[in-house]
């Protein structure tokens, strides 16, 4: 199998497929990332991509974590051994399950999946997020569901919803705030340095937009946006800083060490980082009263 190494959020990721010249097609978006030494031997994650087709008639024993329609496809879904997980996708109603099985920490997995099928780039994109995802957790960095944009080496992030106006808030700061610059779109993983402060980091997964950058930025600030008919903004603190946060997190809350690892890191960075929330409008006075009231407090510390 050919060997292809990534460095994400500082970490290195390795695929082992059959063939690496299909990279291109199937994961553009991990380009920026890809490194020519193969020789790295302190990944965080492995996977393997495995084309030989699974037993589907032999029935997967096993707990059901969690079975989630509309989520990466038609449905989505976890279950559990004594010894590894089961990841599932399916990306149409009645349609083939794809599947990966990790170890408990996500440090090996293994994707059952034909690269020459139709979709077969979505979907390894979607399991070695997962994968890399969780792994991380481990390491001292987590994903979150976010906008980033960034300014002079310093990062601002936009939770929400999906809807709730993340990107149209990033590109509010864009239009009338000067020399901001869109990081990351969906995706970005915020990492805890060894220098003490916390840093946000472009990622291959950016949702909609070819917005995949290999660079990062000291975080400064994460504000939970909620659509209103007014702008207001709220700074969190301690416990309600904590809430804000949890919800946009990608960590699994079954497996107890990974879970336990994500709120210790959020322990840090609510004590490093700016939390807030925002009732907001999509308009300019929104950008403006979120970004002054940012640099308001920050200025106070």
């Amino acid at each position: 199998m050919d060997l292809v190494c990534f460095c994400i959020a500082g970490h290195w990721m390795k695929l082992l497929m059959a063939d690496a010249t299909l990279l291109d097609r199937l994961l553009p978006s991990f380009l920026p990332f890809k490194c020519n030494d193969v020789t790295v031997d302190n990944a965080v994650c492995t996977v393997y991509v495995v084309e030989e087709p699974m037993d589907d008639d032999k029935p997967l024993s096993g707990r059901l974590l969690c079975k989630i329609p509309g989520v990466l496809g038609h449905c989505f879904s976890i279950m559990e051994t004594e010894t590894e997980y089961i990841v599932s996708i399916q990306l149409i109603e009645n349609g083939v399950w794809h599947k990966m099985f990790s170890d408990k920490r996500f440090e090996v997995s293994r994707v059952y999946l034909s690269l020459n099928e139709k979709y077969a780039g979505s979907l390894l994109n979607s399991f070695l997020m997962f994968a890399f995802a969780q792994a991380a957790v481990l390491h001292q960095t987590f994903l979150v569901h976010a906008s980033v944009i960034v300014r002079d080496g310093l990062g601002y992030a936009f939770l929400g919803k999906s809807g709730t106006g993340k990107s149209t808030h990033t590109a509010l700061w864009q239009e009338y705030l000067s020399g901001m610059e869109l990081l990351n779109d969906d995706n970005p993983a915020i990492r805890i340095g060894t220098d003490g402060k916390v840093y946000v980091y472009g990622t291959p997964w950016s949702g909609k937009k070819n917005c995949y950058k290999n660079r990062r930025a000291e975080l400064k600030a994460l504000v939970r946006l909620e659509q209103a008919p007014f702008n207001r903004f709220y700074q969190k603190e301690g416990v309600a800083a904590m809430i804000t946060l949890l919800p946009s997190c990608s960590s699994m809350r079954w497996n107890n060490a990974l879970y336990k690892a994500l709120c210790d890191m959020l322990e840090v960075v609510i004590k490093q980082v700016l939390i807030a929330s925002m009732d907001c409008l999509p308009n300019k006075e929104a950008a403006w009263l979120c970004y002054d009231e940012i640099t308001k407090i920050l200025n106070n510390k």
